[in-house]
């Protein structure tokens, strides 16, 4: 039997999300979609590996600190349109799935004391929603104070999102089918640069 592996989630992030974005407690942020990026790796029968990304995000961060990235998952863009609407068919499923999310709490009374030019790590559990399934990714987070009214939020290293935990099984075997592969691999990293703006 062949080996099912993952090939493209993303995941976000994915979810990366993802989405620990950062902000003074008496401020809304929201997400700069044209300063931010959300990538992840496919690989390919154990040796052929590419970077993938979405080019729709959209995210907040509310005053509470609760913060959230959402992905539209037809703006997945591999470089080749034929791929793209596979995935968007037969892993993604978009015509009955179409976002996933991501949400976290952010620490902010640990960012109020960072410096314009100063960054902060920080360690969160991510709450990735994709494809009718909601599960906690451990994530590692570089928060980066630009100016006063700009942070930038980072991976500090890839987030790996494996697909069986979303039930995309049957979505990467038929992807691994229709192009002839003889494995996709089942775990994407996932990396993103998410920039935001106060209100």
């Amino acid at each position: 039997m062949k080996r099912i592996r993952l090939a493209a989630l993303s995941l976000p992030l994915l979810l990366l999300s993802t989405t620990l974005t950062a902000a003074p407690a008496a401020e809304r942020w929201t997400l700069d979609p044209q300063a931010s990026t959300l990538s992840f790796v496919s690989i390919k029968n154990d040796k052929v590996a590419e970077v993938h990304h979405f080019k729709s995000l959209s995210g907040s961060v509310a005053a509470s600190g609760a913060a959230t990235l959402q992905i539209a998952l037809d703006s997945v863009d591999t470089g080749i349109t034929l791929r793209d609407e596979r995935m968007q068919k037969l892993l993604f499923k978009t015509a009955e799935f179409a976002n996933a999310q991501a949400g976290l709490n952010v620490d902010l009374k640990a960012l109020e004391a960072v410096e314009p030019g100063a960054s902060v790590i920080q360690d969160v559990d991510v709450a990735l929603s994709l494809h009718g399934v909601t599960a906690k990714i451990p994530a590692r987070l570089r928060i980066t104070h630009l100016t006063a009214k700009r942070w930038r939020v980072t991976t500090a290293q890839p987030v790996i999102v494996n697909a069986g935990d979303f039930g995309l099984g049957a979505g990467i075997e038929a992807l691994r089918e229709v192009a002839g592969l003889e494995a996709i691999a089942a775990g994407v990293p996932v990396t993103l640069s998410l920039s935001f703006t106060a209100h």
